[in-house]
Parts: C-alpha cells; sequence; structure tokens
C-alpha cells in the first residue's frame, strides 16, 4: 500500500517537471547586449542572455571565407549590436539576421580567417578568436605569458602521456597530467600552427609527432620547449585551415578536440583570457635538446556523441572521399623552425648545429667534407639540412635517434644492397595464402588492381562463383593488399533521381463574320413601276448566288448574299430578313461567331535508383514500327515515342551530385499521318548538372507563343468608320505552349 501511495504522490511531481521543461524550451533566449572585448591576441565576443544558448553549427562561410557564421537556435535579440569600432581591427562588421523556427544567424566580418573556440558560462555566451601571428611576435607573447604566469602559485606538473582519440566526426587529443595546469594558446601564421604551452610542466619523453592528417589539422608535435627558468611543454597542431576547436580542463588533464562537421566542439567554461607563452625557438635562443615536436590533431564537435570506433564501410557517402592512407613513402618537413646564417662555414660543424637543435646523435662517414654559405629565415631545421647537403652531394639516413651522414655513393650502394637483401628476404619467405570473399566489388575488377601490388613469387585467383579472390604472397606484400581491399570493397552509395516534366498549354479563338443582300424591284406587275416609258421596271439583285451553291457561309432566303464574307468557322449565327408588303424590296442579313478557349495541363514523373557513377534507363510509352523497302526486302524497325529518362549521378566531396541527364518526351501525332505513319513529337533535353543533395534544379524549359490576325473584305468599303464593319470579317488566333523539365536527385542514407 506504502508502495502505490509513492508511485500516486509521483505522479503530479513528473507532470509539473514535464511542465516546466515544455515551458522553458517554448520561450526562446532573450541575448541582452552583443559587445566586442579587444586584445591584443584573443578577441572576443560576448553575447548577455537570460538563459543558456543553444548553437546548431559554428564556421566559416564558403562564399565568403572571411565571414564566421553561428547559427542559434529559439533566441531573440533585444537590443542591436554596436559597430565595432577602431579598438578591435580583426572584427570588421557585426550582423544578426533573423531564420526559420525564431532561430538567430550571427555573421561576424573578420580581416582575416582566425582559429576559434566558443565557451559558455551563466548568462554569457563568449566566441574567443585567436589572432594569427607572423613568427618574430616576441614581444607580444612574451608579455602575455609574463601577465600569466605573475601571481602563480607555482608548481610542478607532468605531462605523462598524449593520447589521440579518433572518432566518427571528431578527434580527441588527451594530454594527460595534474589537474589545473595552467595553459597559454596562440596561433602562428606561414605555415599556420595553434600552439597551446602547458606552464610548470615537464615531458619527460623525447619530442612527438602525432600525424593526423583529418579534420583540417595536419599533426601534432609535443616536445619540452623550455626548462629553465620556467619549465614549458608546447603542443603545436600544424591546421590546414583556420577553424574551429574546443580546450576542456578536467581531472585528468586537457582534451583539445577538433570537429568533422560545423558542430560547435564540446563548448568550455567561459574563464579570463589565457596566457600565451613565447613564440617558437630560434637557433640562437632555445637548446636544442628541447624544442618541440609538432602533430596533427582534430577536434571534436559540440553536442556530438561519445567519441567511438566507426566501422568500414559506415557513415555518410561524403566518407569515400576522405583521402585514406595505406602505405606512405613521402618525406615532409616538420621540424621546429628557425633562422641561421652561415659564411663559409664548415659541413660537420653546421651538421652538428642542427643536431644538436633537433635532439639528435650524429656520425660522419670519413668521406664527409665541404664548406656552407647560406642564409635562412624561418625554414623548418630538417630542410635546411636537406638542402645542404644536397649541395655538398651528401646523403643521409635516420636510424632512431642517430642520423648518419655520408656521401650520396655510398648511401646509394648500400641502399641497393639493402633492397637486394629484402628481396631476397622476400623470395626466401614462407608464403601465405589467404581467401577472401567479396561483397560489394567484383572480384576480377580487384584481380586487376592488385596485380602490380603482388611479389614476385605471389599469385592472385578468382573464384568467379562465390566471388572470391585467392591470395598467395609473402606476409609484407600480403598486408599491403588487405589493405587496399579494406578500402575498396565497401558500398557504392545510390542516388535517387525524379524528373518532373510539366506541359501546359492554352489556346484562344476568336471569329467574327458578316453576310448580308438585297433585292429591290420596280415592276408593273407589283404595280410600283416607274412611270416611265423607258426604264418601265427596274431590278437591283444584292443575292446574286444561285441557291444551293453558297460556298461559305449559310444561304439565305434570296439563295445568297452580295456581301459573303462569314466567320472562317463559327458555331453560332442569327440571320435577319426585312421586305415590304409587296416584297418588291427585301434586306437578309446573317452575323456568324466562334470564341473558344481551352487549357491542358500534363505532368510526367519518371523516377529511377542507380549506383554511384552508373548510367541509369527508364523508358514508359510505345514503340512505332517503320517499314522500309530495299532490294524487294522489306525491313521493320521500331521508333520510340515513349518517356525516357537516362541518367549518370558522380558524389563528389561536398555532396553534391554532378548528372549527366538525357531525357525524351516523344509522342506520336496520329491526326497527322503520313504513309499511315505518325510523325513524332519530340521533347528533349541532354545536359551535365550540378545539384545539391536533395536539391531541385531546372535543366530545360521551352515557351512558345503564337499570335495570328486574319480579316477577309472588301476592297474600299472596309475602310467606311462603322459601316466598314460590315464589309469584313475577323479571325483572332492565340495558342501558348510551355515545357518545364525538373530533376531533383537524393542520396540514399
Amino acid at each position: 500500500m506504502k508502495r502505490k501511495h509513492y508511485s500516486q504522490a509521483l505522479i503530479p511531481l513528473v507532470l509539473l517537471l514535464i511542465l516546466t521543461a515544455a515551458a522553458q524550451n517554448a520561450n526562446p533566449v532573450r541575448i541582452e547586449k552583443i559587445s566586442i572585448e579587444p586584445s591584443p591576441l584573443h578577441p572576443r565576443v560576448v553575447l548577455t542572455t537570460d538563459n543558456g544558448l543553444r548553437l546548431t553549427s559554428a564556421s566559416y562561410a564558403q562564399g565568403t571565407p572571411s565571414t564566421l557564421v553561428l547559427d542559434i537556435a529559439s533566441a531573440i535579440l533585444v537590443q542591436e549590436p554596436q559597430p565595432p569600432g577602431d579598438a578591435e581591427p580583426l572584427i570588421t562588421a557585426l550582423k544578426v539576421e533573423p531564420q526559420e523556427n525564431s532561430g538567430l544567424r550571427l555573421l561576424l566580418s573578420l580581416k582575416e580567417k582566425a582559429p576559434f573556440r566558443i565557451l559558455a558560462g551563466p548568462g554569457q555566451t563568449v566566441v574567443e578568436l585567436d589572432k594569427v601571428l607572423e613568427p618574430g611576435s616576441t614581444d607580444i607573447l612574451n608579455r602575455a605569458m609574463e601577465q600569466a604566469l605573475a601571481g602563480r602559485t607555482k608548481q610542478r606538473v607532468t605531462l605523462q602521456s598524449v593520447e589521440v582519440q579518433d572518432g566518427f566526426d571528431r578527434i580527441n587529443i588527451n594530454a594527460r597530467c595534474n589537474p589545473g595546469v595552467l595553459y597559454g594558446i596562440f596561433a602562428l601564421g606561414n605555415p599556420l600552427r595553434l600552439v597551446i604551452d602547458l606552464y610548470d610542466t615537464v615531458y619527460h619523453e623525447p619530442t612527438s609527432t602525432f600525424p593526423i592528417d583529418k579534420y583540417g589539422v595536419d599533426r601534432l608535435k609535443v616536445g619540452q620547449f623550455r626548462s629553465d627558468p620556467e619549465a614549458i611543454t608546447r603542443l603545436v597542431f600544424d591546421l590546414k585551415e583556420p577553424k574551429l576547436y574546443s580546450l576542456v580542463t578536467g581531472s585528468t588533464g586537457l582534451t583539445i578536440s577538433f570537429a568533422k562537421d560545423q558542430m560547435p566542439p564540446t563548448i568550455g567554461a567561459v574563464s579570463p583570457q589565457p596566457a600565451i607563452s613565447a613564440p617558437p625557438p630560434t637557433a640562437a635562443a632555445v637548446p636544442p635538446q628541447e624544442a618541440a615536436v609538432e602533430k596533427s590533431a582534430v577536434p571534436a564537435p559540440s553536442f556530438a556523441p561519445p567519441v567511438q570506433t566507426q566501422p568500414a564501410g559506415s557513415g555518410s557517402p561524403a566518407d569515400h572521399f576522405v583521402a585514406k592512407t595505406v602505405d606512405a613513402q613521402e618525406a615532409r618537413y616538420t621540424g621546429e623552425v628557425l633562422s641561421v646564417k652561415f659564411k663559409d662555414a664548415d659541413l660537420r660543424d653546421v651538421v652538428l648545429y642542427l643536431c644538436e637543435f633537433a635532439g639528435l646523435n650524429v656520425v660522419f662517414d670519413p668521406d664527409v667534407k665541404g664548406r656552407v654559405t647560406c642564409v635562412f629565415e624561418v625554414v623548418p631545421w630538417d630542410q635546411i639540412l636537406d638542402m645542404i647537403l644536397k649541395q655538398n652531394r651528401m646523403g643521409k639516413a635516420l636510424e632512431g635517434n642517430v642520423l648518419r651522414i655520408a656521401p650520396l655513393s655510398i648511401l646509394t650502394r648500400e641502399g641497393e644492397d639493402e633492397r637486394r637483401l629484402r628481396e631476397g628476404k622476400e623470395n626466401a619467405g614462407p608464403l601465405v595464402t589467404k581467401t577472401l570473399t567479396l561483397s560489394y566489388s567484383q572480384a576480377s575488377d580487384i584481380q586487376r588492381l592488385l596485380d602490380n601490388k603482388k611479389s614476385t613469387r605471389g599469385e592472385i585467383a578468382v573464384d568467379g562463383r562465390t566471388n572470391t579472390l585467392i591470395i598467395s604472397d609473402v606476409k609484407e606484400r600480403m598486408e599491403l593488399m588487405m589493405k587496399l581491399i579494406s578500402v575498396l570493397d565497401t558500398p557504392t552509395p545510390q542516388v535517387s533521381i525524379e524528373a518532373r516534366i510539366v506541359e501546359a498549354t492554352s489556346t484562344f479563338v476568336r471569329n467574327l463574320g458578316f453576310q448580308w443582300g438585297f433585292l429591290g424591284q420596280a415592276d408593273p406587275f407589283y404595280g410600283n413601276q416607274t412611270n416611265l416609258v423607258f426604264p418601265n421596271k427596274i431590278t437591283a439583285d444584292g443575292a446574286i448566288i444561285p441557291q444551293g451553291q453558297v460556298t461559305k457561309g449559310i444561304g439565305g432566303p434570296l439563295g445568297g448574299y452580295a456581301i459573303n464574307v462569314p466567320a472562317p468557322a463559327f458555331n453560332s449565327v442569327v440571320g435577319l430578313s426585312f421586305a415590304n408588303v409587296l416584297d418588291t424590296f427585301r434586306l437578309d442579313m446573317a452575323i456568324s461567331a466562334l470564341e473558344t478557349s481551352g487549357q491542358g495541363k500534363i505532368i510526367s514523373c519518371p523516377k529511377v535508383t542507380t549506383q554511384n557513377n552508373r548510367e541509369a534507363e527508364i523508358i514508359q510509352g510505345r514503340q512505332i514500327p517503320v517499314q522500309t523497302q530495299a532490294n524487294f526486302t522489306v525491313s521493320t524497325r521500331y521508333i520510340n515515342a515513349a518517356l525516357e529518362l537516362k541518367a549518370t549521378p558522380q558524389i563528389t566531396a561536398e555532396g553534391t551530385i554532378i548528372m549527366t541527364i538525357d531525357i525524351k518526351n516523344n509522342a506520336a501525332d496520329f491526326a497527322n499521318l503520313v504513309n499511315n505513319i505518325p510523325p513524332i513529337i519530340t521533347q528533349s533535353a541532354k545536359t551535365t548538372v550540378m545539384v545539391p543533395d536533395g536539391g531541385t534544379t531546372v535543366i530545360g524549359g521551352i515557351y512558345r507563343t503564337e499570335d495570328s490576325y486574319t480579316q477577309d473584305r472588301v476592297p474600299l468599303l472596309y475602310k467606311i468608320p462603322i459601316i466598314g464593319n460590315l464589309f469584313r470579317n475577323m479571325a483572332r488566333t492565340k495558342n501558348n505552349r510551355e515545357l518545364l523539365i525538373f530533376i531533383t536527385p537524393r542520396i540514399i542514407k
């Protein structure tokens, strides 16, 4: 009984919570004020609100790259923002536009694109921008670092590890260290980098590089930047473009996230502007053993699901266009930049200096010699090393953290020996045989792609019945081919293509005509002679067409009409006949008229579904047989009088669809037969267009108007004002024909 009373008591509480939540959701958030806080490093746009804002997207606009666009759901603006002043030159304009469903769009026009993050707190949402500094901005960075370190409680923090977690829509970089670590952020250009300095932090591992090449981040380098007087550990992200990121502190350290899409990464709390660490090391200022390494990482979208591993072949169609590295052999320069100047220096001394800067051990071949004269400004140290070695015809080989310098001829000979040794081991090694049944690709197609990847001992066979590959090869080549197959044997996206052919016609016909004649006679027979000897009787006949021989119009009591200009086509006639008592004078008249109007609409809607880059065809209609005779042989061929749609879609990396379209809407005209064969009325369009997923475009349109006006008239008499209308007829015809062809493609998720 008590449990029943408890459940009954909970019902009103649950209803109250539901109603409260519904009321909160129904009321939009009030944005009381939008202000700009200038800063030499981190200018801020502050949105003061009465509740928490919900951002649906945050990204740079494609059409105007220096415009930052933030979409806000269910919000109202109380006060229009003030235009930016001269105090903050990075922000040139600020605008708020209303959107559907009570949403707002905040547009920030910037002098140049900059990395940014979004911070949220009670009654405030902050957009913090990171100005991109040029290398050498030492004064600004040093002042920021001094302000951050002033008055702090000095502690010794250890960066235990750096982990990169790759999710299906984001990348998280977890820096494991003590909670409460003090950090600073700044951005550098040429090349674009996002730098995070951890103050009073020691990293005992050697400089580490994490290649990422995903979500706009190239790689991440982690290393000890400085040991004295303050220990600083530096994380350097090489960015392909300025974008949204997030930094969240927790009990286990820092989490830096980069997102795949436009959703904002996990929003951090509003805090004072973070301090900024010193600039990148230079050759004269930084001990080489403390040079930082860089690694690419990618942040995560806000409000996104937890990080998880995405199974192969899943995800959106755009995932098929993401570059996947299966066998990388390209060397890229990832070293810390520095500026050096040498004049007639010994090659060995220069190499020793660079290796000290990079924290590498070095060994020289006895034949290494040469002189170096050069000037380098802000160049990665490994690129400088390559340039001076090439100039002196020397080469290098790195094994672990030991760099060996030797003449190119020696390294080439050793490399050739190693290649022959590797090939010998490969040819002598055991063969591995695997069978792999493919799901989405034809085994014969994959076999052709793998033929140049197998070794000289390798064999690839195909079982067409089960669509299975049988591969025999050494272990190293087998691993490479398995990676390639996992990339190639993926489902092909499908596209649904819908076409709409709208044909509208309207007609208007108006005809008007007159027929009239007369008969007048003075004759002693009727007692109305002329009273003259000559002429004693007179007959004036205006109806000279004999009865039954009226060639157009209608006949009359007099047998015809002297003025015979009826309507070319008519369905209404009014006839009038006037005469005196003796019927010695008679006047007959007929008015004929026709007016016709009509409207018609034909909508054809063929729809077809096909795979990416595969042609699809659909036909509906009839075929007209046409017989031809040659050399006493009669042959019959069929011509389509049908609705045809041929389409080949191609899905792009941006999610749009490029389509090659060939559409025909042919019909047989049985009203105008030629040798008992109807002519074909053709309507067709053939084009290549690019359409967004789910968008509609008009690929063709024809608009035709016919307007004709004709008259039959009696010369000269038709010009008499008003009365002249009795001496002419009129025919007006208007025909309008409109044809539009719409195409709507949709990617089937």
